[in-house]
């Protein structure tokens, strides 16, 4: 019998690995191999069995469980509302983030699908054709089973109907009135088959079947109230943070899964229909996401009012992936308390000057108290707050001020193409805005001033340490190497900083229809600069060419260490980046 189970080989057969045996492990074993697999298998496996469950590393698992992100929806806060009614579930979330993409999809419009459609390969638009025939033919086989023992109808009428329709799609003698009814066979052999009504048949299936998708955020004062409730029952929240995913950029099983989740109705017709996702069919470019819930601009405020509301101590507000796709879509530092405060309670309209400063006098002692811990905070923000609408009542929110008051951590960007030569400001907030605990701050793309920056860091000197300036801190402004080294004597001379970091545009090249070419002297300074213990100096020579062919930007750089301040110095007044990086 024995050798009945010996391969061709003569090789015995390995049996194969099984969970028991993977529960017989030590755990330290357990533990290594634990580093190697993703989240979602370490969930599977802690169901295993309790065995198992306290073989693997504890801390991992909490950390699964500390982070939940959901969509800002109904059917994601839903989900939120779920896990905050199981307090040993509850308790283990420490940091929340909200997604603001929408998870809904629609049909995009008939004109645009078909034609998109007709611009298929031949091979695949047979396919989509076969498909909905293949469809159309259960459809019917099944509508018949059901009149044998119900009334009759007259949708299996419509069936057959729309069935003899498609037969002569895929046969290629579709008529009309406009047509014959004989058609020359040797006509037939040299033109194409005619899939157009096909296709409009098939977009009126999927229209039929996407009847019940949501078009907008409704009902945002009820969501933020069942924000807050569940909010109540996470005791052990201290991190928000908000992101924007770009779900159709996603991998395709994340995508399908995604919309499987949310929009009933297609998931119906992809359990009916397995064979439409099998690869071959484009059937997702009709498919659009629905207009976005929520804008960060908006969402931002509102998420954190509601942390107020529900008493939570908030360490960190952090704002993660944007997608570029919905570049006006930053947050605004003038507009920072929810929407509905806003409203006037008795008109029903814009609320007065008076109505607003007594709706942030009511609210403003519970900001201090909810971010009075606040180690770090992130924030895009977004052009829109310039418009006299967002500044009608103050240039910066006093809730802003009261959430950042101290702060140790403030990192300050604004969103991609928002940064032009005619609104650059001298700074992010009022120069004069004094921070009493802000030790880091990071500032990328943000259209800034140097004048403006040397004006906010000598405020806040008491306490600065750090400072980052991404590339485009300073928008299109090109600065001379005076102003460079004007700037740098300065920071040593008034400040107290132990770090700087920065990159300064000293020239660029650009104009319509051509590349974009940007050279960048930058410098790092590392340690006590008065004293120059522990002190390093850096100069770096950056050159960024963006093509317009295939939208790909390269970027070469090249650093010089130096030893003393002097030397530094020197080493920035005679840097020359276009003759370094363009010898002649």
């Amino acid at each position: 019998m024995a050798e009945k189970l010996r391969p061709l080989g003569g090789a015995a057969v390995r049996p194969k690995p099984t969970l028991s045996k993977f529960a017989a492990l030590p755990s330290d074993i357990i533990y290594e191999i634990c580093d190697y697999l993703p989240n979602a298998d370490i969930l599977r496996l802690q169901l295993v069995s309790s065995t198992i469950l306290h073989k693997l590393p504890r801390s991992r698992i909490d950390a699964i469980h500390s982070h939940k992100t959901y969509f800002l929806c109904h059917d994601g806060i839903r989900k939120l509302e779920q896990l905050a009614e199981i307090p040993a579930l509850a308790e283990r979330v420490t940091h929340i983030t909200f997604d603001l993409e929408s998870p809904y999809v629609g049909l995009l419009k008939r004109y645009w699908c078909i034609g998109t459609a007709m611009g298929y390969p031949q091979e695949t638009r047979f396919k989509l054709q076969r498909w909905y025939h293949n469809h159309m033919s259960r459809r019917l086989s099944m509508s018949s089973r059901r009149s044998r023992t119900k009334e009759k109808s007259d949708k299996p009428g419509r069936l057959r109907r729309m069935l003899r329709k498609l037969k002569s799609f895929s046969s290629g003698e579709y008529s009309s009135k406009k047509q014959p009814k004989k058609l020359d066979p040797m006509a037939m052999e040299s033109e194409p088959p005619n899939y157009e009504d096909a296709f409009h048949e098939i977009f009126t299936l999927f229209e039929v079947h996407l009847t019940t998708l949501y078009s907008q955020w409704n009902g945002k004062a009820e969501l933020l109230d069942k924000i807050t409730k569940a909010f109540r029952s996470l005791p052990n929240l201290k991190v928000l943070e908000f992101i924007r995913t770009d779900i159709t950029k996603e991998d395709p099983s994340t995508m399908l899964s995604v919309w499987r989740q949310y929009n009933p109705d297609l998931q119906w017709l992809l359990s009916s229909n397995p064979e439409i996702e099998d690869g071959d069919l484009p059937w997702t470019d009709w498919f659009s996401r629905e207009a976005l819930h929520s804008y960060l601009w908006e969402a931002y405020p509102s998420i954190l009012f509601c942390a107020v509301q529900a008493e939570r101590q908030i360490s960190e507000i952090r704002v993660g992936t944007l997608s570029s796709e919905y570049p006006k879509a930053g947050a605004m530092l003038s507009f920072f308390e929810p929407y509905h405060a806003r409203v006037s309670d008795t008109t029903g309209r814009q609320a007065s000057d008076s109505e607003m400063k007594n709706w942030i006098a009511k609210n403003q002692q519970a900001y201090c108290n909810s971010f009075r811990g606040l180690r770090r905070l992130e924030i895009c923000l977004d052009e829109k707050e310039k418009e006299p609408y967002h500044t009608s009542y103050h240039t910066v929110s006093p809730l802003f001020l009261e959430t950042v008051r101290n702060v140790e951590e403030l990192s300050v960007w604004r969103m991609p193409n928002e940064i032009r030569r005619d609104n650059t400001a001298e700074f992010v907030m009022p120069t004069s805005t004094k921070l009493e605990s802000l030790r880091r701050l990071e500032i990328g793309r943000a259209g800034v001033t140097l004048n403006g920056l040397i004006e906010f860091l000598r405020t806040n000197k008491e306490s600065l340490r750090e400072v980052t300036c991404a590339e485009e801190t300073f928008g299109s402004n090109v600065a001379q190497k005076a102003e460079i080294i004007s700037f740098l004597n300065a920071a040593r001379d008034e400040l107290q900083l132990k770090t700087l970091e920065a990159d300064f545009l000293v020239a660029t090249e650009s104009g319509r229809l051509v590349d974009e070419k940007k050279y960048y002297l930058s410098v790092k300074v590392h340690g006590d600069w008065k004293s120059l213990t522990h002190c390093s100096f850096e100069v770096g020579m950056k050159y960024r060419h963006s093509s317009i062919m295939d939208g790909k930007d390269t970027i070469q750089s090249h650093w010089i260490q130096k030893h003393s301040w002097e030397e530094f110095l020197q080493a920035v007044q005679k840097a020359d980046i276009e003759k370094h990086f363009n010898p002649r």
